[in-house]
């Protein structure tokens, strides 16, 4: 029995000296990273990325498991924004995706595994030019600490999750190659009334435009309600690519001019000829429609002064993106 039991312990101290040798050798950081080319602009790619109302349509995990209940918290689409997933305990388990900061085309995100073990990984989602396509890229880190990094050796994470990034990034190329096409744009020409506009303008980052206009609808809604006409606008002076920013200002058409907003302005829009167009669904698609009215504009020898959103229909108010609808003007002298 005591040479059991000293051979028992000097097996134990072997698996010990062997676990503690392979975590000096295993890494602490592991990535896995899957990159696909997808025939499609990528912000078309990247709406599939950063909404996660959209995953649905792409996820390996969903899926594999179309029975799991999801629950989304915050503004989909934007930093904080998370969607909490249970499904089944053998195959989805349960745990938390959240939007930690977005940055033109790439969101960053946190993932925290609830069941059936706990669990914290990074990652990153990006969408990039490539030859005419756009590279869409699926990272994951995790940190496993020292000295359990010794299991890793018996894992092959980059075989176990890149079969999953390979499959969900697959079906992310069937659906958007399959889903991008978009109704011929048809332009209008017509009248645009006076109106007087009431709202906070700002020069800002093109991939801060969704937030500014969520923070500063929300104060505008808070302190002209009484004295607003028609849906939430946004007006555009300038759209800047060299530098990445816009000039803007998101607003509402309000009674009169009576000053409500700490910090806000006035625009009086008199009445001239514009050209429009009603864009319907995602915003995926809005370069299209605004790349046609400039177009249709110039070719007609006139130069706009200033373009008008008018959003019938969002996010706000419909979560079914497919039933969006933004009416496009192009106001010209």
């Amino acid at each position: 029995m005591k040479k059991f039991v000293r051979f028992l312990l000097v097996a134990l101290a072997l698996i010990v000296v062997l676990m503690f040798a392979l975590a000096l050798y295993e890494p602490t950081d592991i990535k896995v990273s899957r990159s696909t080319l997808i025939k499609a602009p990528k912000e078309a790619v990247f709406d599939q990325m950063v909404h996660f109302k959209n995953w649905t349509n792409w996820s390996p995990w969903y899926l594999m498991d179309t029975t799991m209940k999801l629950t989304y918290t915050g503004i989909d689409g934007q930093t904080g924004s998370a969607y909490q997933w249970v499904g089944e305990k053998n195959k989805t388990g349960a745990g938390e995706m959240k939007n930690t900061g977005v940055e033109g085309t790439s969101m960053n995100f946190d993932v925290h595994f609830t069941e059936p073990r706990e669990g914290k990984a990074t990652g990153l989602l990006s969408a990039k030019d490539s030859a005419g396509m756009t590279k869409a890229t699926w990272t994951f880190t995790m940190h496993v600490s020292f000295p359990f990094n010794a299991m890793m050796a018996f894992m092959n994470m980059d075989k176990m999750l890149g079969g999953d990034f390979e499959t969900g990034l697959a079906n992310m190329k069937k659906y958007v190659e399959s889903h991008n096409a978009v109704p011929e744009v048809k332009i209008m020409e017509t009248l645009y009334t006076t109106k007087i506009f009431e709202g906070v303008r700002q020069t800002v980052k093109m991939d801060a435009v969704g937030k500014f206009f969520a923070d500063t609808y929300g104060l505008l809604e808070k302190e002209i309600k009484d004295k607003r006409q028609g849906p939430r606008a946004g007006i555009f002076y300038n759209w800047d690519m060299a530098t990445g920013t816009t000039d803007l200002m998101a607003a509402y058409a309000v009674t009169d001019s009576a000053a409500k907003v700490a910090g806000g302005t006035f625009v009086v829009v008199p009445s001239c000829k514009a050209y429009m167009a009603v864009e319907t669904g995602g915003y995926s698609a809005s370069f299209k429609y605004h790349s046609a009215l400039a177009k249709y504009v110039h070719d007609k020898g006139l130069k706009e002064t200033m373009v008008i959103e008018e959003y019938l229909s969002g996010p706000v108010n419909e979560p079914d993106s497919n039933k969006w609808v933004t009416n496009i003007y192009y106001l010209v002298p």
